[in-house]
């Protein structure tokens, strides 16, 4: 400890910051520390004429450096603290606007010995070829505002990565829709359907993206009754306008499908709401040697089956209600046709009724689902079944499935109108049940975020609680 009788000599003075019995705390004039700013790892330099003194505190990681102030009238203190941390950029020894070698990441250029930022300012840091100078400095494929490099196959520039991927939302693609089973965007025209819009039917829509090969319809608010045939390889989207409430029926005429998808056409559907088909033989949607993804679709309350496949046929369903009638499946997969089945509920009608009845030969994969019946057959009856984290009435075959036994229509807010959000009763029924994963939808039926983190627990069907 120091004393207060002063132990140094005319040319010394007492350090406050110098360790115990240290030249009993007596170093030069001028160097001594301030008390309250002493520490192992600082080191002080004289004062200045200014009276002025910088300490400098370093780690293996970062350096702060301090200046002391002292007003030599008042004897007064002021600290100030600059942060250090970047340090100077990398060094480099390769000619003025080497790229790529000893430079790398987001000072990919080498310009005067220094690495440097890429910057569309200046030549030398000018990104060559096909890439871009992104925000942070680097060079890359993309940006959210310069892709250009992207290709048809990989349209969407993704933010993280700045590199070109398959669409994977129809958001990614702008106005037009995103094909989903390949990941390009839809060609073709955007076009409305609707009162009021470009075109008064749906049926006018397609006829006239159809002369191109396919498009985009993006359909207005109101109900539509009409029959529509989507053939000859074409591929047409129809996708709800935001915020836009879209039936689809057929009431009139002689009986058909609202929507009969054959001859290799792919139809993507997004925020349709299918029902009142008063055929009993005819199903609202009819999909042979062809394609259909629904997206947060309700299809119920059809006198027929909502969904049937023929002739090798694939057909997705995601984030989708389902409601079956008395005596009939509410989903029928034939003819060696393929059904993938993803965060969706579905709910067979009365009497002889299957959720989903398949034939020998068509497979049906189900994930992150509720399927049910009131009838007496089977909620499932499909020998290729692959189920996980799906809700039925008994365990279907697959991997973390559950049995929930009878079905209690107070599950749901109305089981007869096909309006299967989980009602208080039901919500801890199927809490849990399913898992999301990545690449499973970011919403639900509502739009609704999901969890969007991996593995983690959720309610099965495609309404989310959060």
């Amino acid at each position: 400890m120091h004393m207060d009788q002063n132990p140094c000599s005319e040319t010394q003075e007492c350090d406050p910051c110098s360790p115990p019995g240290d030249l009993h705390g007596c170093v030069p004039l001028g160097q001594a520390g301030v008390a309250g700013q002493c520490g192992s790892d600082v080191t002080t330099a004289p004062t200045t004429d200014e009276g002025t003194t910088t300490t400098t505190t370093a780690d293996d990681t970062e350096s702060t450096s301090v200046t002391t102030t002292i007003d030599p009238d008042t004897a007064t203190t002021t600290i100030s603290d600059t942060d250090t941390t970047t340090g100077p950029p990398p060094s480099c020894d390769e000619p003025d606007g080497t790229f790529g070698e000893t430079c790398t990441g987001n000072t990919p250029f080498c310009v005067g010995g220094e690495c440097m930022r890429c910057s569309s300012d200046d030549p030398l840091t000018t990104c060559g070829g096909s890439l871009v100078c992104a925000p942070n400095g680097a060079c890359v494929e993309c940006t959210t505002e310069e892709d250009g490099a992207c290709t048809v196959d990989s349209p969407y520039c993704d933010p993280i990565t700045n590199t070109c991927m398959p669409c994977s939302e129809h958001e990614h693609c702008g106005p037009a829709a995103c094909n989903l089973f390949t990941g390009a965007c839809v060609g073709g025209m955007v076009v409305t359907a609707g009162a009021g819009q470009q075109y008064p039917t749906l049926a006018a829509a397609v006829a006239a993206v159809n002369a191109g090969g396919g498009g985009t319809i993006i359909v207005a608010t109101g109900s539509y009754d009409e029959e529509v045939i989507i053939g000859g390889g074409a591929i047409i989207a129809f996708l709800a306008d935001e915020g836009a409430a879209v039936t689809w029926q057929r009431t009139q005429g002689v009986g058909a499908p609202q929507l009969r998808v054959t001859g290799g056409a792919t139809v993507l559907m997004d925020e349709m709401d299918l029902r009142n088909n008063d055929s009993a033989v005819d199903p609202a949607l009819r999909v042979d040697g062809a394609s259909l993804w629904v997206d947060r679709g309700v299809i119920a309350q059809n006198d027929g089956i909502a969904v049937r496949t023929e002739a090798s046929a694939e057909v997705v369903l995601r984030n989708c209600f389902i409601g079956g009638e008395v005596d009939l499946p509410a989903l029928n997969n034939t003819m060696g046709s393929s059904m993938t089945i993803r965060y969706s509920t579905i709910g067979g009608g009365t009497g002889n009724s299957n959720g989903i009845l398949c034939d020998a030969g068509s497979d049906v994969t189900v994930s992150d689902s509720i399927i049910l019946t009131r009838g007496g057959l089977p909620e499932v009856d499909c020998a290729m079944l692959t189920a996980e984290h799906t809700a039925a009435n008994t365990v279907l075959v697959g991997t973390d499935n559950i049995e929930v036994m009878g079905t209690m229509t107070g599950w749901f807010t109305s089981y007869n109108t096909g309006d299967f959000h989980l009602s208080v009763s039901g919500q801890p029924v199927f809490q849990g049940v399913a898992q999301w994963n990545d690449g499973d939808p970011l919403v639900d039926i509502d739009g609704m975020a999901r969890s969007g983190a991996d593995g983690t627990p959720e309610y099965a069907g495609a309404d989310f609680i959060p």
